[in-house]
């Protein structure tokens, strides 16, 4: 049926008789989201949580429901997906001041920033959960949601007042866990393109000078160069940079990571032989196997739209969005085709 004015998903609630009522209608469509039925539906559950013990309000009483950073945390606490990492990396690099992300609006964000709101809704409530006592403070949070006031960090801070004692001891709190979160998540493998990203990273680090030590050098113009001045703390370290990103690349990778963290290894031992033919051919097994993995990515790409029996989920804003602008009946009045085709000669 075509029912524009219909929402998916209707959380509504209500004051009776007999207390608290909650009502949670559906939508199904050809295009349902799984996420948003979900979503609405934790809603409800940590609605009826915080109301279990005020059963008898007056009828007409507003009723807070459950502030949008905690159901996006419950729901992605042990969420492990590539977007919530790059996310959790992202806020770990500029983490967003606390005020500000919890007045934020999910739903009036774009895509990236939506997938960041979710990393630091993920990162905020595993800090809380983490501290000592954190699941009955944040059980008191919630039960006490009845009774919130509009000031959101002032409530958080009475019920988590290890987070600090003013708005800037907590942004202060805020910006020394977020990285820590982001490290201690980092157990999942990287992906092929994180893996790329983080090694150019690390690549650019400069560990040595030119014979006229006017010119920093990166690991690989020093391999390259005649008599370089070698900065030994400097490649020593990123040496150990390179270790670690060994323990999370993707498989693909892996080989190529420990070429290069063996060369900064040789190379703050002052040691180069051979080198610039061995790093030579591991930037040119990189490069193939980039080739491979975007002509994989088209591969999947095109199967996933022309062939395949489910969707991975990747596309399905786009999708939508594409499927609505479709949607919309044109005019065929010879105005509206002029403009039209004035349009498409202009795009």
């Amino acid at each position: 049926a075509n029912v524009p004015e219909i929402p998916p998903v209707l959380l509504d609630f209500s004051q009776t008789g007999a207390g608290l009522k909650i009502q949670l209608d559906l939508l199904v469509t050809p295009d349902s989201q799984p996420a948003l039925l979900q979503r609405e539906v934790l809603r409800a559950v940590l609605l009826e949580i915080s109301y279990r013990s005020f059963p008898s309000l007056p009828a007409g009483t507003p009723y807070i429901t459950p502030p949008d950073w905690l159901i996006d945390g419950i729901l992605t606490l042990d969420n492990e997906s590539p977007e919530i990492f790059d996310g959790l990396d992202t806020a770990a690099a500029t983490p967003p001041a606390l005020k500000e992300f919890l007045t934020q609006r999910p739903t009036l964000l774009d895509s990236p920033s939506r997938a960041l709101y979710r990393a630091c809704a993920s990162a905020l409530l595993r800090i809380l959960l983490e501290h000592d006592n954190g699941r009955a403070q944040l059980a008191r949070y919630l039960a006490d949601l009845p009774r919130a006031s509009t000031d959101i960090l002032a409530d958080l801070q009475s019920h988590f007042p290890w987070l600090g004692s003013d708005s800037g001891a907590m942004e202060k709190t805020w910006r020394e866990n977020v990285p820590r979160v982001a490290s201690e998540r980092r157990f999942a493998l990287l992906t092929f393109a994180g893996t790329s990203e983080q090694l150019d990273e690390c690549l650019l680090t400069k560990v040595a000078k030119d014979r006229d030590k006017k010119n920093s050098l990166t690991l690989d113009e020093t391999v390259r160069t005649s008599r370089p001045n070698i900065d030994t703390v400097a490649a020593k370290k990123l040496g150990e940079r390179l270790m670690l990103l060994t323990t999370r690349a993707h498989p693909l990778l892996r080989p190529i990571v420990v070429d290069y963290q063996l060369a900064a290894e040789s190379v703050a031992r002052k040691e180069r032989h051979g080198l610039a033919k061995r790093l030579a051919n591991s930037i040119a097994l990189r490069e193939k196997i980039a080739a491979r993995m975007t002509e994989v990515d088209d591969f999947m790409n095109w199967y996933e739209a022309t062939q395949a029996k489910t969707a991975s989920g990747a596309f399905r804003e786009y999708l939508h969005a594409s499927a609505k602008n479709d949607a919309i009946p044109r005019r065929r009045d010879a105005l509206s085709v002029y403009l039209d085709a004035l349009e498409t000669q202009l795009q």
